[in-house]
């Protein structure tokens, strides 16, 4: 495993982090046997991840309570989590009740880095907010604080957040997919030494090659939703389609070629892929030992 400063925060991170939206229960990409979330997570601390994304409204708390069971107060592992969307409201009236709140589920004294979930622009810009995370920091009861993006702004929201003080980490969308952050989001980032999160790697496991334009999700899988969604899911299975013939071309696995990619972007600290079991642990993690052609870098950036 190979790890990378989180901008300036002076945390350190694993390159390859563990999303755990799906380790227990139901979460917005289908729902998985908790016993199968533990094993993942326990073969991810094996194998060197030290980076672990959370929020309080995944499954409802339970994401946090797992990752408190296993890896409890462990001093070489980074913990990021969110509050607000589904987890309630974004007010500074409710921040350090819900940071307490995770801290007690996570098992932790401290909270690495502390995201403020898919805020509004007006709450990105509000003082109190940010007031309201800087008393935590002074406190000690979080090491930084930032913004999970709301994906359909990210670029402006991103850039409004790097020019209020405070603000530290980004937790924002790339995959070769959806590409539009590339341009317009890191370079500000790099140039604020912003630590940068990037979710959705792998499309949602569209780059994976598992799914096919005729796959069937379980109710509530955001993946099947048809209101916003048709346009994204062509335009990720047009990707994932290119995507493996470079992949083949260059003789490596499509989850690797689409970890990687993102990777080889100076900006990016880490990346957050989900699993749900220790073997999709294990073939994420092996990405960090890919170099990329300069071939299929050049390939993958032509699909944007």
């Amino acid at each position: 495993m190979k790890y990378r400063p989180l901008g300036e925060t002076g945390i350190m991170v694993s390159e390859i982090g563990m999303g755990t939206n799906t380790i227990s229960g139901r979460g917005s990409l289908g729902s998985v046997d908790e016993s199968h979330g533990v094993a993942a997570v326990e073969r991810a601390y094996d194998l060197g991840v030290t980076l672990f994304d959370t929020a309080e409204g995944y499954s409802e708390g339970r994401s946090e309570e797992v990752l408190g069971r296993v890896l409890g107060n462990k001093p070489d592992i980074v913990i990021c989590t969110k509050m607000g969307m589904s987890g309630g409201p974004i007010t500074p009236e409710r921040i350090r009740p819900a940071a307490e709140a995770s801290l007690r589920r996570l098992r932790r004294e401290v909270l690495d880095v502390y995201l403020v979930h898919n805020p509004t622009m007006e709450q990105v810009r509000d003082p109190a907010i940010r007031e309201a995370l800087g008393a935590l920091r002074r406190d000690g009861l979080i090491r930084s604080y930032g913004i999970s993006t709301l994906e359909a702004i990210q670029i402006e929201q991103g850039e409004v957040a790097l020019q209020q003080e405070g603000y530290s980490s980004l937790e924002a969308t790339l995959n070769i997919a959806e590409q539009e952050a590339a341009d317009g989001l890191l370079p500000h980032a790099l140039e604020s030494n912003a630590g940068v999160i990037i979710r959705s790697p792998l499309g949602s496991g569209f780059l994976t090659g598992k799914y096919h334009r005729q796959s069937a999700f379980a109710e509530g899988d955001r993946r099947g939703r048809t209101d916003r969604g048709a346009a994204l899911r062509e335009r990720r299975f047009t990707a994932m389609e290119e995507l493996r013939r470079l992949a083949a071309e260059e003789g490596v696995p499509m989850v690797h070629a689409a970890l990687a990619w993102v990777l080889s972007h100076e900006a990016v600290s880490t990346v957050i892929p989900g699993a749900k079991n220790p073997a999709q642990v294990e073939e994420n993690v092996a990405a960090g030992d890919v170099a990329l052609s300069a071939s299929l870098l050049e390939g993958a950036r032509a699909l944007r």
